[in-house]
């Protein structure tokens, strides 16, 4: 016969043991709680951030798509027009020493000769302006370029009239120039938000292994209540045979 007394001081063992282990469930949950508050109002936050950003630079697509577009009109045929001139137009020779800044950072000597040079291999040529990195350009280049930049004539409708290879190249300055701008008030403000995200990013992850933590403690909780549960049965089945023997 099963001792009554045996069969109680299990099952108060285990109640015992249930309540604490489910008191440090509740304080885990309760904390990884907390912790995914402060990661969704830190991931909504970076979202907010990155949606300025993204807002603010869309300014900045239409004057880089121009600036690609203008890339794309280039060609082999002429460039090595361009470059073939004896003499061009005193304009075109201009625009070619405003790539010379922005391109190559060529502050002096803006001879055509020198600019010459520079095209000497159109599709060299045109691989380097395509590769041209906007988001990064030298202050001291662009104030180089300020005072062509400047004036009424270097745009891509007055130079068509003087060659095609010095207006899209002009264009290209124009725009490439523009984006620059806009991309480096921006800059600041992505920097934040990358940040921002990248912070969100890394919460999230130990948020994952809190709320994993949270989940293996409930699971071992649950199994304890269900071991509770067969002690009660067992206890109860215990007192009704002591019961039943003791009438």
């Amino acid at each position: 016969m099963i001792d009554v007394g045996i069969e109680k001081e299990k099952t108060n063992e285990l109640i015992e043991v249930v309540g604490k282990e489910s008191l440090i469930a509740e304080k885990e949950a309760d904390a990884a709680a907390i912790q995914q508050e402060e990661t969704e109002k830190m991931t909504q936050a970076a979202k907010e951030k990155k949606a300025s950003c993204d807002a603010e630079l869309a300014d900045a697509i239409p004057a880089m798509e121009k600036a690609q577009e203008a890339v794309n009109c280039l060609n082999v045929g002429s460039i090595q027009e361009l470059k073939s001139l004896g003499s061009p137009p005193e304009q075109a020779k201009q625009v070619s020493f405003a790539v010379m800044i922005l391109k190559d950072g060529v502050m002096k000597n803006h001879n055509w000769a020198n600019a010459q040079k520079m095209m000497k291999d159109p599709k060299k040529f045109i691989d380097e302006i395509v590769a041209f990195d906007g988001d990064n350009i030298e202050d001291k280049r662009l104030d180089g370029l300020k005072p062509l930049l400047s004036q009424d004539w270097f745009n891509f409708e007055v130079m068509k009239g003087k060659s095609v290879a010095a207006a899209y190249l002009c264009s290209w300055i124009v725009n490439i120039v523009g984006y620059n701008t806009i991309f480096k008030k921006v800059k600041p403000l992505k920097d934040s938000a990358d940040e921002a995200q990248a912070t969100a990013d890394a919460k999230g992850e130990e948020l994952k292994v809190v709320i994993e933590k949270v989940r293996q403690i409930n699971e071992h909780v649950d199994n304890l209540k269900a071991k509770l549960a067969e002690a009660e049965a067992n206890k109860k089945r215990v007192e009704d045979e002591a019961e039943v023997l003791n009438a």
